[in-house]
């Protein structure tokens, strides 16, 4: 299972690679980088050990597209 830290040290990654991080309301969190239009909303606290790389994945594919364009 994903814990809070591993949660916690993926978002001091992705702020150091320009996302900002935000928490919603409801607890999740809330990514945004400059070159990606729009949000992108991942847990928490993760409740599966794939969360964290599903989220990951996500953010990566975003990005690639927001350059190939």
């Amino acid at each position: 299972m994903a814990t809070h830290s591993d949660m916690s040290k993926l978002i001091r990654e992705l702020e150091r690679d320009g996302f900002i991080a935000t928490r919603t309301r409801k607890g999740h969190i809330k990514f945004q980088h400059p070159a990606i239009s729009g949000c992108i909303i991942g847990p928490g606290t993760p409740s599966d050990h794939r969360s964290v790389k599903n989220m990951l994945a996500l953010l990566k594919r975003k990005l690639r597209a927001a350059n190939d364009r």
